[in-house]
């Protein structure tokens, strides 16, 4: 009331662009526009609104695709800087290892000329936690060739030859892959997450990589899994579950896939960024935050597809 008023007051049009309407958990957009008017001596106004959820969700969609081409170019010349020094460590760490670990003939030759036995250098090496400290190098170097394998996947599009799946059939087995993920089961038993399944019948089968698809399935499924333990934690949710629905749009001819959860949600800002490389909300150590990035070029890039995220503060994403 107190925009109407303004604007009867200052006898000016008034537009509040973007509103959030929220209905049903779902989000809306809204143009509103109020125009003073004057008839026979009485003051009033006129109030539109219009409903822009679609031409925000373009927009949204557009700005991601531009960041993501940007990122592209960086993330390839940043992988190929990295990807080389990253082998010279593992390889190093590799070959020191086998010469102070193992009692190959020309380790212990040199031992010997120096007056020593492999025997003594494996009980110094045990004593102060040598290999320990080795394993941990190539333990971390492997960690982040995962992640410059993922930089790369920015750059180059895929050469494999697409294949007919039925994504309900991939989305089920993305299922079963949670559920015997040894990293997620340290936390939490994904079996105990509810799955209310709500897929259209007589769908028609998708062309493409099945391994990519699953992938970013485990990906959503994942986040989510680790957003509603999180919120389990604390005492917020009881019955963590997850709503997948599949269906045709027929007017695209495309299929549908929605992933809904009932964790914490997200605010504006995380939504908008959520895509992004190496943006992530988890402690330092706990995640990479190119798991949705790359799922996002695989969607978009690899297959032509389109993918964006629903989500506000306590109502899920």
């Amino acid at each position: 009331m107190e925009r109407v008023i303004q604007s009867m007051q200052t006898r000016e049009v008034l537009s509040d662009p973007r509103q959030i309407r929220r209905k049903d958990g779902e989000t809306y957009y809204e143009d509103i526009t109020i125009y003073p008017l004057i008839a026979n001596g009485v003051e009033g106004a006129v109030i539109r609104i219009d409903d822009v959820t679609e031409q925000v969700r373009l927009q949204e969609m557009m700005i991601q695709s531009e960041k993501m081409l940007s990122v592209g170019g960086l993330a390839a010349g940043m992988a190929h800087e990295i990807n080389n020094p990253l082998a010279g460590i593992m390889q190093t760490a590799s070959v020191v290892a086998d010469r102070l670990t193992r009692n190959l003939p020309a380790n212990e030759r040199a031992a010997a000329e120096v007056g020593t036995s492999m025997e003594v250098i494996h009980a110094f090496m045990h004593a102060r936690g040598i290999p320990k400290m080795l394993n941990r190098i190539q333990e971390s170097g492997s960690r982040a060739a995962k992640i410059v394998t993922n930089m790369l996947s920015f750059a180059r599009k895929s050469d494999a030859i697409l294949s007919s799946y039925s994504l309900a059939e991939l989305l089920d087995q993305s299922i079963d892959l949670a559920s015997s993920d040894y990293d997620l089961k340290k936390q939490y038993d994904f079996k105990q997450i509810e799955i209310i399944r709500k897929y259209e019948k007589n769908l028609p089968l998708v062309p493409c990589e099945k391994s990519k698809i699953q992938q970013v399935f485990l990906n959503i499924l994942r986040n989510g899994a680790e957003a509603m333990q999180e919120m389990k934690g604390e005492g917020k949710v009881e019955n963590p579950k997850f709503i997948l629905t599949l269906t045709l749009e027929e007017e695209t001819e495309m299929l549908r896939i929605e992933i809904e959860d009932n964790g914490p949600g997200m605010n504006e800002a995380t939504r908008n960024r959520v895509f992004e490389p190496f943006f992530t909300t988890k402690p330092v150590g706990k995640g990479t935050g190119l798991g949705l990035s790359v799922s996002y070029f695989i969607i978009t890039e690899t297959h032509n597809g389109k993918m964006n995220v629903e989500s506000t503060p306590g109502a899920g994403a």
